[in-house]
């Protein structure tokens, strides 16, 4: 089997499956990943070869942790299989067994990297600069993070060879994010809490205050990582320009 061999069917499995947007009192808002019967039977062939045993698990981790180290730091044509073998342990045939060819693997990367980085649920009436302040923070620590940054480059890169790792990294990353945000807003509205004409134009809005600068800095400059403290005055700086802006009612 060739190491830059892909597979026919062309799709990514997006690990958190469905989720549905709720509104509750308590209010609860998950992002509303759009059904793609594609991602549903990867997903399924995923699940038959996870492996059963402690130590295949195990086997299983250190292929996908090389794999990630690789692929960040040396790009996809750059990193071979016997490179992530040589890092990993073990052999070709157990890697193959899990991962069939070397765009699957990278794809489980992708997908391992964003999946575990689900941002905060927006659940508050009572505290809503908290809310906020707790979602910009997280944002933040994660979109500017060494390893964040390094995949963006590795996603742009890789585009038109990967157009499917592309849209499953916007659906999963920045329209999650904004979809998150924007139905956060709807509840807010509904219940009288702030006065916002368009939920979707405020999610936009209070994304790009937060990002948008640092973004281009970081693209254009390779700008360095955010500290702590310069994440939390940011964040809570965008956060109370944004509830100036939109009057937020005098209640909290």
């Amino acid at each position: 089997m060739r190491q830059d061999q892909v597979p026919c069917c062309d799709i990514v499995r997006c690990g958190g499956g469905q989720h549905r947007a709720t509104r509750q009192d308590g209010v609860t808002i998950v992002a509303d990943n759009r059904e793609n019967p594609a991602l549903k039977a990867v997903a399924g062939d995923a699940e038959r070869r996870q492996p059963v045993s402690s130590r295949g698990q195990q086997r299983k981790a250190k292929i996908l942790s090389a794999a990630t180290n690789l692929f960040l730091s040396e790009g996809y044509g750059e990193t071979s299989i016997d490179s992530i073998v040589e890092r990993a342990g073990g052999s070709k045939a157990t890697l193959y067994s899990y991962y069939p060819t070397k765009a699957d693997l990278f794809r489980a990367v992708v997908d391992s990297i964003v999946t575990t980085h689900e941002g905060p649920k927006l659940r508050s009436l009572d505290k809503v600069r908290d809310t906020l302040v707790n979602f910009a923070e997280h944002r933040l620590g994660v979109v500017f993070s060494r390893n964040h940054r390094a995949l963006t480059r590795l996603i742009i890169a890789e585009r038109d060879r990967f157009p499917d790792i592309a849209r499953m990294y916007y659906e999963q990353g920045p329209l999650r994010g904004h979809t998150v945000l924007r139905d956060y807003f709807e509840v807010l509205i509904e219940k009288g809490l702030i006065d916002i004409r368009s939920a979707d134009e405020a999610s936009e809005f209070f994304r790009g205050m937060l990002m948008h600068q640092r973004y281009i800095e970081q693209l254009y400059l390779d700008a360095s990582p955010l500290s702590a403290e310069e994440i939390g005055v940011k964040a809570r700086h965008v956060v109370d320009r944004f509830l100036e802006a939109y009057h937020q009612a005098d209640s909290e």
